[in-house]
């Protein structure tokens, strides 16, 4: 070795660092959009129970719990709609309100995570508007910058991993404001998802459901965001009459379905 040079010994530890693998666990973190009626809370009564309901949506379950395909499952609700009235309230009352029913939720939400093997939250837009009006308004107890009402949003999906848990965030539709030519503003005609923007970028997979008329069976499809799988294969298929165990299958062909 020439005089005056030396060679430094490889560090032989990562500190934290761990080898990286894919045995992450087999849940699903997804948003499922589309029009009403097209199937979406159908889909996600089909995944592994017990299923964890936070319903939201008026009415959203009627009907359904009867039906034979899911007379047998466990479905825990929580019954949230009849609470979110808050077209009828003042600005006062809102925040009141909002404050007891994101109580309720996040209290529920612990056992959910402690209890469930999938979670559905129905609708996601509903819950956001909720949290808004607990803490975004000058009136409220406990107003919070947007910052941290984004914080807490985000929390609801990294729990959801953290315990290895299917969570499904229902979202409705919205038509588009835009420009419609000639300088003018009006609705474009496109759809969008209403709620928090940062829901396709936080979930593993996005879905989009719908109901083909003359098939007479829902479709499903894979959006421009799947993590899991083979993606170049999944991206943008449709796929007619698909349930939450085919989806599973797509998306980790090699795990033991129990």
């Amino acid at each position: 070795m020439p005089k005056g040079v030396s060679i430094m010994a490889k560090s032989s530890t990562w500190g934290e660092f761990v080898e990286g693998t894919d045995a992450g666990g087999t849940n699903i973190i997804a948003t499922s959009q589309g029009p009403g009626g097209g199937g979406k809370s159908h889909f996600w009564l089909t995944a592994p129970d017990p299923i964890a309901y936070f319903l939201l949506d008026p009415g959203g379950l009627k009907g359904l719990l009867s039906n034979p395909l899911f007379t047998e499952k466990d479905v825990r609700v929580l019954d949230l709609s009849k609470r979110l009235d808050f077209g009828r309230l003042g600005a006062a009352e809102r925040v009141v309100r909002g404050l007891e029913v994101l109580a309720e939720f996040d209290a529920h939400w612990d056992i959910a995570m402690r209890k469930a093997r999938t979670v559905v939250i129905d609708k996601e837009d509903l819950l956001w508007e909720t949290k808004r009006w607990a803490h975004d308004e000058v009136k409220s107890p406990n107003p919070l910058a947007f910052g941290d009402l984004n914080l807490w949003y985000r929390a609801l999906y990294a729990q959801a991993e953290g315990a290895g848990i299917n969570l499904g965030v229902i979202r409705g539709m919205r038509e588009v404001w835009g420009n419609i030519g000639k300088g003018k503003k009006g609705f474009t005609g496109e759809q969008a998802p209403r709620g928090h923007k940062e829901a396709v970028e936080l979930a593993q997979i996005n879905l989009h459901h719908s109901w083909d008329d003359e098939e007479r069976e829902f479709t499903v499809k894979i959006l421009q965001k799947c993590r899991l799988g083979n993606a170049l294969k999944l991206l943008g298929k449709e796929i007619p009459g698909m349930d939450f165990p085919m989806l599973q299958q797509m998306l980790f062909p090699d795990m033991d379905m129990e």
